[in-house]
């Protein structure tokens, strides 16, 4: 495989340096060799991957606003109730362009379903008989590769809804931009330039800015397409608590606009946010209303519903659910499937990974691995992707107490892929996986040398308490019996707090077991 070295690069007291490794082509199913999670492309052609991946978050994210903000006028009425909106798309001109630029490319309905609805939605905007959202016609232009004119602009129902000018006001004659306009498409050309070189905070400032203004001047769909691109800054920045609280008002954002697919979107990503600041209570309540919404918008069956899939089992995870994890596993496992996306389906093998190792089934565990490793490792998952898979399945085999030489092989590979990745967003979380490493490993003293770096605030709920379980387990090996008996029953208390009571349980039962001082 070319390009397939990557080397660790020591950093840190917890890092050490790890011989080259390389991706191998054709891993067995069986337990040997074991599927080590180095990225086949090497660090720098992953970093340049990385680099054109973030460029494309134009029609999913930042620059879809920019798109949006262009055409928006021409394509876009207010309701006289509320905030609620009605689409000027003709149709059928608009399925006709679908369908004809479609077969242009040699692509099937399925290809331009993937990750957004399901085929049967695209054949109802080919017939003319649905008339797509506006995500939906973002979607359609990024996966065809054209600009937005190709599929709506020309239409003559479209010029003819456009807003009239304001009294006493003359468009300009040169062909430029109104004032207003050039300055937000200014700003939009500087947000995309930070998310571009990697500056999230300069990032974040821009977006904070724009959503400020959409939200004094009372534009409910700007608001949520500059609110969604401040969201994923805000993930990525590792600021949980400022998420949660964007992601909150989003969703009461979205009820008011009427499209159900920005609702669905933005309570996928509460979810999310909700089970990160240990609030799982809460996150179920948006599951169990999701699941509700979910049916009845383009999202059914497709990409967002695997998402869907993927956190409910998340949470579920984080709350020591058993059986009800299989359940849910096998039903996105079995979308997966029909969706036929490698991309969709080795996320999911991903998450499946993880539920199957944290409730014991290390077997079923390691066969989703080794699925998950083999669809990621291509030029479309981007370094940071495949940084955050490969410790998440580290950490996925040391709860399910997997053998000693998997765990080592696979954490050689999650210090190379962090290292490549330069996950400097989330420190502490790389720290606390090294504790909770070196406990496993049999080197208490050096994990309560690592944790002394571990900034517990940086952590997410669940990893908080992995992290102090891991500190009073080492602190028992020690000989420090006190210690360690306070730091397992604030562990428990962390449990609890975040909802996740089985895991609570289990905790107290290591106290009440411990041997007294």
């Amino acid at each position: 495989m070319p390009g397939g070295i990557v080397r660790v690069i020591a950093s840190g007291p917890w890092q050490v340096p790890a011989p080259a490794s390389t991706f191998p082509r054709g891993c067995s199913r069986g337990r040997s060799p074991s599927p080590v999670l180095v990225h086949p492309y090497g660090p720098d052609k992953m970093q340049r991957e990385s680099y054109r991946r973030s460029r494309c978050v134009g029609v999913r994210g930042v620059f879809c606003s920019l798109v949006r903000h262009r055409t928006a006028s021409n394509w876009i009425r207010k309701g006289t109730r509320g905030s609620r909106m009605a689409t000027q798309i003709a149709q059928p001109e608009f399925g006709r362009r679908l369908r004809r630029l479609r077969t242009e490319r040699g692509m099937s309905q399925r290809d331009l379903a993937v990750g957004a609805v399901n085929q049967s939605y695209i054949s109802l905007l080919e017939s003319g008989t649905r008339v797509p959202t506006l995500e939906v016609v973002a979607h359609l232009v990024g996966v065809l590769g054209v600009p937005m004119a190709a599929l709506i602009d020309d239409a003559e129902a479209v010029r003819d809804a456009a807003p009239a000018p304001a009294s006493g006001s003359r468009p300009p004659q040169d062909g430029s931009r109104p004032p207003l306009e050039a300055a937000r498409l200014a700003q939009e050309l500087v947000i995309g330039s930070a998310i571009e070189q990697g500056d999230l905070v300069r990032a974040e400032q821009g977006l904070t800015s724009a959503y400020r203004a959409a939200h004094e001047a009372g534009e409910a769909t700007t608001m949520l397409s500059r609110g969604l691109a401040l969201e994923r800054v805000l993930e990525q920045r590792n600021d949980r608590v400022a998420r949660h609280a964007l992601l909150q008002e989003l969703v009461e954002v979205a009820e008011k606009t009427g499209v159900p697919e920005a609702l669905v979107r933005a309570r996928i990503a509460l979810i999310g946010a909700a089970r990160d600041v240990g609030r799982l209570a809460e996150a179920f309540t948006h599951i169990e209303l999701a699941e509700q919404e979910i049916t009845s918008t383009a999202f059914v069956r497709g990409g967002e519903h695997i998402r869907l899939y993927a956190v409910h089992i998340s949470v579920l995870s984080d709350a020591g659910g058993g059986a009800e994890v299989i359940r849910i596993v096998d039903r996105m496992m079995a979308l997966a499937q029909e969706l036929d996306s490698p991309a969709i389906s080795g996320r999911a093998h991903w998450v499946a990974s993880i539920a199957m190792a944290r409730i014991g089934e290390v077997e079923r565990s390691l066969e989703h691995l080794r699925s998950a490793r083999e669809m990621l490792a291509n030029p479309t998952t981007s370094l940071r992707d495949w940084a955050r898979f490969a410790a998440a399945a580290v950490s996925a085999l040391m709860d399910a107490e997997a053998d000693l030489p998997e765990i080592t092989a696979h954490m050689v590979a999650a210090r190379a892929a962090m290292s490549a990745a330069d996950f400097a967003a989330s420190p502490s979380a790389a720290a606390s996986l090294e504790v909770r490493y070196a406990v496993a490993v049999g080197e208490p003293e050096r994990a309560l040398k690592i944790a002394s770096t571990v900034d517990e605030a940086d952590l997410s709920a669940i990893e908080r308490v992995r992290f102090v379980l891991a500190v009073g387990r080492a602190q028992r090996r020690c000989g420090r019996s006190e210690e360690a008996a306070a730091s397992l029953r604030r562990a428990a208390q962390l449990a609890e707090a975040a909802a996740a009571y089985r895991r609570a349980v289990q905790i107290w039962r290591e106290v009440d077991d411990a041997p007294a001082s």
